[in-house]
């Protein structure tokens, strides 16, 4: 006579839901728990900003952290209420628990205060030790054969680690300044490397007036005339090629219609003529800044006053600004009141209405 099979066992899908909760929360609990700490030297603090970034990252941490180990409890929970190991080995779960919880706590906070050392592999191997012995059990797959012993190898794992957790107690603070040490010559190489990209950059951006000539337009050249100091050969070298570009007149006018007044700074240092095309677009252009919307009015004070020299330059030509000026020198006046305590402004808005009753 033949028996019935046996009925299909069904996968655990309370165990297999929490499980994926878990790694998705493990993966940023993880990488905000090695971001969060601080390298100083033993015995000093960290810089406010430093701080603040610690700060963050604990706090990352913290919440990641929680909903994970809320996950794993309610692995091993479905593990001690519907898993086929012994009772004895849920007792024994139980308290690993409890003592990885204890043991994940005191590492992180080892790792937090001497980052860098063996403590972070306390926090990385237990949830997955405990995760891996909560499915294990739920398997019937697994209660036969050799794969019967995982549960067995993943507990004592677990108590393996959390063991671990006071030996490197005491070994990450003796080894943490060789560690700063090589933590320090590798932002040396870095920044190193950071600043010779740079110079190269600035380099070959510099080489390129090069390639620049007469004909070249007059938003080429401005490039190197606002992107140089005004002490360097190459600024009078730009402003130099700035007054041969052949197009200078007509590029000047167009990028004033398109409202790029702060790329012409040094339109009076120019050599153009004071057309009343360009007298035109530039007071279109000053009203379009003066009345801009933008909200911090120091930064709108620091474009009106790079403008001063312009606008001397044109008035002193009989350019009709009435629209642009009166703009400015309301502006001004907000940026004055904005800032009452600051006497740059203020004089800010006594040169432009000066200026204004000159025109």
């Amino acid at each position: 006579m033949v028996s019935d099979p046996s009925p299909p066992q069904s996968l655990p899908v309370g165990s297999l839901w929490l499980l994926g909760a878990a790694i998705l929360l493990y993966v940023p609990w993880l990488l905000a728990l090695q971001a969060a700490p601080s390298w100083v030297e033993p015995g000093t603090g960290s810089s406010g900003e430093a701080r603040m970034a610690e700060a963050w990252g604990i706090m990352f941490a913290i919440v990641f952290g929680t909903l994970l180990w809320l996950a794993l409890a309610g692995l091993m929970w479905l593990a001690w209420r519907k898993g086929t190991a012994p009772p004895a080995w849920s007792a024994t779960s139980a308290a690993l628990y409890a003592i990885a919880v204890i043991a994940t706590f005191g590492a992180a906070r080892t790792y937090l205060t001497w980052p860098g050392g063996w403590s972070i592999l306390v926090p990385a191997l237990l949830p997955p030790l405990l995760a891996l012995y909560a499915v294990a059990v739920r398997l019937p797959a697994l209660a036969a054969g050799p794969m019967h012993l995982i549960p067995a190898i993943a507990l004592g794992g677990v108590a393996f680690t959390a063991l671990a957790a006071i030996p490197f107690a005491i070994l990450d603070p003796s080894g943490y300044p060789a560690r700063l040490a090589r933590e320090k010559q590798r932002w040396d190489a870095t920044f190193a490397q950071r600043d010779a990209d740079a110079q190269a950059a600035a380099g070959r951006w510099e080489a390129g007036i090069r390639n620049l000539g007469p004909n070249s337009s007059l938003a080429a050249w401005l490039d190197y005339v606002n992107g140089s100091v005004a002490s360097e050969a190459l600024h009078e070298q730009a402003l130099d090629g700035a007054r041969h570009a052949k197009s200078r007149q007509a590029d000047a006018i167009a990028l004033l219609d398109n409202g790029q007044i702060r790329r012409l700074t040094a339109l009076w240092q120019l050599d153009l003529s004071v057309t009343p095309a360009l007298c035109t677009a530039y007071d279109r252009a000053l009203h379009q800044l003066a009345t801009t919307d933008d909200p911090y009015e120091a930064m709108v004070g620091e474009q009106l006053e790079r403008q001063v020299p312009n606008i001397k330059f044109l008035l002193a030509a009989d350019c009709g600004l009435k629209s642009g000026l009166g703009a400015a020198q309301t502006r001004a006046g907000k940026v004055a009141a904005a800032n009452p305590d600051i006497e740059r402004w203020a004089q800010l808005r006594t040169t432009l209405s000066a200026l204004g009753r000159g025109s």
